[in-house]
């Protein structure tokens, strides 16, 4: 199996696609009605169902071609998920601030693109690994920084590697601080290897078309 970086997954069929993230937990009630749950994901995976976003027989065609070019299950491509793309919230475009993806101890240079999910003491982290070229912006210390000058990114993976280690005090006691802002996509592979189509009610959502997110 191999990863597919381009083309991605026909960005006007994921648009009307429905789906995203789900998690995986035990959960066992005793006789007294109390629960114990245990959570086996951190990380959550996403699902999706691209048939909803088939609407005209040209996206009927180009799903089919897709299809067939990444060989049902086989390759992994990339997707855009339109209800979280982004390091900010839909309704603002992103920023050099929007995540805090590492701190300076004065040698490490290589940072993980992450994004932060906050509702109140909640935390949850989710690596990105395929962020969008075009779309990032790094700093450190408040200062923007310019790729290819001041750091470079492996869009395969998410990694920013920085030219200069960010400092472990940045002259009152705390360390430097690495942010990011970008847009990425999910990686993600057909959940079937059968496309069943009937010509006659594709376009009133009749096919079933399995996408499911992949681990990187």
């Amino acid at each position: 199996m191999s990863f597919i970086e381009s083309p991605r997954f026909p960005d006007d069929i994921s648009y009307g696609s429905s789906g995203g993230p789900g998690f995986n937990t035990d959960v066992i009630t005793v006789n007294s009605g109390y629960e114990t749950r245990n959570q086996n994901w951190v990380q959550s995976r996403s699902k999706y169902d691209a048939a909803f976003g088939i609407r005209t027989e040209p996206q009927l065609s180009e799903l089919v071609t897709y299809f067939q070019s990444m060989a049902g299950k086989l390759h992994s491509f990339r997707y855009k998920d339109w209800g979280d793309f982004m390091s900010c919230d839909l309704t603002s475009v992103p920023a050099q601030n929007d995540q805090l993806i590492g701190s300076g101890n004065g040698t490490n240079k290589t940072f993980q693109i992450i994004k932060n999910y906050i509702t109140g003491s909640m935390t949850r982290v989710r690596e990105i690994s395929k962020p969008i070229s075009g779309t990032v912006l790094v700093e450190v210390n408040n200062i923007l920084l310019t790729e290819t000058v001041d750091y470079d990114i492996n869009y395969s993976t998410g990694v920013v590697t920085l030219d200069v280690a960010p400092l472990l005090d940045r002259g009152d006691g705390n360390p430097e601080e690495v942010k990011c802002g970008y847009e990425y996509d999910v990686p993600c592979r057909f959940d079937t290897d059968e496309l069943n189509i009937s010509f006659e009610a594709y376009s009133v959502g009749s096919l079933s078309i399995p996408i499911i997110e992949v681990r990187i």
